[in-house]
């Protein structure tokens, strides 16, 4: 896994393939936070570490040709589609839309969908997105707050303001 990893970090398409040729094992956890000498580092997939750690888009390609499922979850049932707005990835949140993630669903205890999570990144490129492919903008999560309500919330006011300008309305706030 070590081999694969350094392959990944150094965009060598060539080396990628040849390691996923051998049929190393993709399902293995990936250790983070070891550096900082936590008593119970995090353990990862392999796709979610890509994502987070700037992985190409064709590195992520190949992985997935050879076996990574985009439709994974992890423990706490967060999608590739999440990792990637968190970690502002709008090539891999285009994959993810064009690889069938549904924009109005989520298994998280929470509810909180794709659209509400990008409101809170304050990343109007990746709502934007998520709109012109089907997000819905009045959608709320189990507690009833919308979008605009997150951004409300978290004090995004350029989110705020360019939900408005898509029609988006509060659920749990007054309107201004």
């Amino acid at each position: 896994m070590k081999a694969l990893l350094e392959a990944l970090h150094q965009d060598s398409l060539v080396k990628i393939k040849a390691l996923l040729e051998e049929g190393i094992t993709l399902d293995q956890p990936i250790v983070i936070g070891e550096e900082y000498d936590l008593d119970e580092p995090d353990e990862i997939g392999l796709l979610f570490y890509a994502i987070r750690t700037g992985v190409s888009l064709e590195a992520i390609e190949l992985l997935l040709e050879y076996g990574l499922n985009i439709h994974q979850l992890d423990g706490d049932k967060i999608s590739a589609l999440d990792t990637a707005i968190k970690f502002k990835r709008k090539d891999v949140v285009q994959l993810c839309i064009d690889k069938g993630i549904d924009l109005n669903s989520t298994k998280r205890r929470s509810g909180i969908l794709p659209l509400l999570l990008a409101s809170c990144f304050n990343d109007t490129e990746i709502v934007e997105l998520l709109l012109e492919h089907g997000a819905d903008i009045h959608a709320t999560d189990t507690s009833g707050m919308s979008a605009k309500d997150y951004a409300k919330k978290l004090g995004q006011k350029k989110m705020v303001v360019f939900l408005d300008k898509k029609g988006a309305k509060h659920n749990l706030y007054p309107e201004d």
